[in-house]
């Protein structure tokens, strides 16, 4: 699984981000004591072969034989049992994938010995500056000018209209419902997926045809999903991994260009702005990326996003831009393949820097421009964790902005805070998906007491209840959101529980909230004596303190801070609580022994996550 993921040592096991959804925390664990893997924040998990079968989109057989094939085993195949459901879905991806190998092998057939391929589409390839072997490397293809070339090549080989559909190889007539060729006149570049398979079609006209778009992709199937695909990434793969960088094309001809002269950690993203999932795709390889443009200021700008992601998903980016009136591909053949890699190395700069030079020029002296485009960069650099390299890159900045370092550094300081907050309250989402994976309905002989956590989200309830906790939102609505999300987040101590449930109904029947006054004077004694404690201070700090210039955290500091620990310390109590409920179970001879024991590998591990982000030290 360590080709396909960056695994840690955990104790025991290991962990890291999962590769089949988009996290920012790592719920990944691979046991290797139970050959088994489980993600427990989209549930998935099995054995080896269900990890291939999985992130290749493979059939179990074909799992089986792709593993087998690695490590030199002879395998004997029996037949098994399956579910009707699941035996639907394998016969269903594994008829696709024949069917796509079959058109594969009907394209390029058409390309290489019909007089039609000969005449029009492999001058094209050829005129392109592709070899012979490229052509056949990259196994381009031809779809031929009538209209159901293929449709009836393909029914004579028993394939249904159903399947040829649900692959996007034929589309319906809308005058009788008859069907016709998908990508007939058109060059064919076939979509290779990381295992090696072919999983869909780009095709490119011939000729000017009127209404016909210039390209045309398949459309999503089981197979083939556009935001998770990365053309020539099976091709780039190993080499990626080599050099330790990927570099990130727009169309599929510059990276083919690329490859020829033997620059083969070249990827595209098919024409689209990047999206999470390429992304986490090109993570299975490096964390390094260069972004390869041509002169088009628009094109760059509207790419921006894109780049913003890599570095949200903690990429290291930089960018090169192709001279105008030029692209990769021309460029690439214009200087030959030396001089084409020496110019990528010599000009390529920081994303942030290159991302400042560009919105900079368009902003002339007007100040207002200026500031805006500042804050967009800034925007960007709030993305990057590494402090030091936000540090590194705020003096370029200072530099190329002709802008004092203090000034960007209090600018980003903010943005870094509402970042942090939003990062909290993700965090907090994060964990209650995660608690929910596994039984925490403790008996009440089982409850932790944390009284001060309790104790101390009354407090901020009644005392900074009014204030605001964002732009929108206040405290006292932010603090009963999170109730009402996580409604098994109950209080232990019952004079807590009973003020909890006081102040909820108020909140009901008062959203602005209450003064402090009011909570003083407040007709119900238990509330207003304790509002009375809030409001009091219990310690004054002492004038040695500011003349020896010690700086000590006040309570309301940092608010919204404290509000998002208080709820992390009360989940931490419920994870403690779960903690002790599966250890007993390990007692019960009826119980699953290995599930239980992953279960608490993960509570663990979650507890750890906590800890660490609440800053203090925790023990496995």
């Amino acid at each position: 699984m360590g080709d396909y993921v960056k695994l840690k040592r955990s104790g025991s096991g290991y962990k890291g981000n999962c590769p089949f959804h988009d996290e920012k925390t790592p719920s990944f664990s691979v046991t290797p004591s139970l050959n088994i893997y489980k993600c427990f924040g989209c549930q998935k998990g099995g054995n080896s072969i269900q990890f291939i079968m999985e992130i290749e989109q493979l059939s179990f057989v074909e799992a089986a034989r792709e593993l087998a094939k690695r490590f030199g085993i002879e395998l004997v195949e029996t037949d098994s049992d399956n579910s009707d459901e699941a035996m639907q879905n394998q016969r269903e991806k594994e008829s696709l994938q024949a069917l796509n190998e079959f058109a594969l092998q009907f394209f390029e057939n058409q390309l290489h010995n019909t007089e039609e391929g000969q005449s029009i589409a492999l001058p094209y390839f050829k005129e392109r500056g592709y070899t012979l072997e490229t052509i056949k490397k990259w196994r381009l293809g031809y779809s031929p000018t009538s209209w159901t070339a293929f449709y009836e090549y393909a029914k004579k080989a028993g394939y249904t209209d159903e399947l040829l559909q649900l692959a996007g190889l034929i589309k319906p007539r809308e005058k009788d419902a008859s069907f016709y060729d998908l990508f007939r006149n058109r060059v064919m570049f076939p979509l290779i997926a990381v295992s090696g398979k072919p999983v869909g079609f780009a095709g490119r006209i011939m000729g000017n045809v009127d209404k016909a778009p210039k390209y045309v992709n398949s459309p999503e199937t089981p197979l083939y999903k556009k935001s998770d695909f990365l053309y020539a990434v099976f091709q780039a793969k190993n080499a990626i991994r080599k050099e330790d960088k990927a570099l990130l094309m727009e169309g599929y001809t510059d990276v083919m260009t690329l490859h020829q002269s033997g620059i083969e950690n070249a990827v595209a993203s098919s024409g689209t702005a990047l999206t999470s999932g390429q992304i986490r795709l090109l993570k299975r390889f490096t964390d390094n990326a260069t972004a390869v443009y041509d002169g088009d200021a628009a094109g760059i700008k509207a790419s921006l996003r894109g780049i913003d992601l890599l570095l949200e998903e903690g990429l290291n980016v930089r960018v090169v831009t192709i001279p105008e009136g030029q692209d990769p591909d021309s460029y690439c053949k214009e200087l030959g393949p030396d001089k084409f890699r020496e110019y990528l190395s010599s000009n390529e700069e920081n994303f942030i820097v290159f991302k400042a030079k560009l919105l900079f020029k368009d902003c002339g002296n007007d100040p207002i421009k200026r500031s805006e485009a500042l804050r967009d960069i800034l925007q960007s650099v709030a993305l990057i964790n590494d402090i030091l390299k936000r540090d590194a890159l705020i003096k370029e900045l200072a530099r190329v902005c002709d802008t004092d370092n203090a000034v960007l550094h209090n600018e980003l300081s903010k943005l870094l805070r509402k970042k942090r907050l939003k990062e909290g309250q993700q965090f907090l989402r994060e964990v209650d998906a995660l608690i929910q994976t596994v039984p925490t309905e403790v008996p009440m002989g089982y409850k932790l007491s944390d009284y001060h956590q309790e104790r101390a989200l009354l407090k901020l309830m009644i005392r900074y209840g009014s204030r605001l906790y964002d732009e929108v939102t206040t405290v006292i609505e932010f603090v009963m959101n999170e109730l009402n999300v996580d409604e098994g987040l109950s209080f232990a101590d019952e004079d807590n529980r009973q003020l909890l449930e006081e102040l909820k109904r108020l909140f009901e029947e008062k959203p602005e909230w209450y003064t402090a006054e009011e909570w003083v004077q407040f007709s119900n004694p238990r509330i207003s004596t304790f509002a009375a404690s809030v409001f009091s201070e219990e310690h004054t700090l002492s004038e040695q303190f500011e003349k020896s210039f010690i700086h000590v955290k006040r309570e309301g500091d940092n608010l919204n801070r404290e509000i998002l620990e208080v709820f992390l310390n009360l989940r931490r109590t419920k994870i403690e609580e779960a903690i002790i409920l599966e250890q007993n179970r390990l007692s019960d001879p009826e119980v699953d022994h290995d599930e239980v024991l992953l279960n608490l590998n993960f509570l663990l591990e979650l507890k750890v996550k906590i800890a660490k982000e609440l800053g203090t030290v925790v023990s496995r």
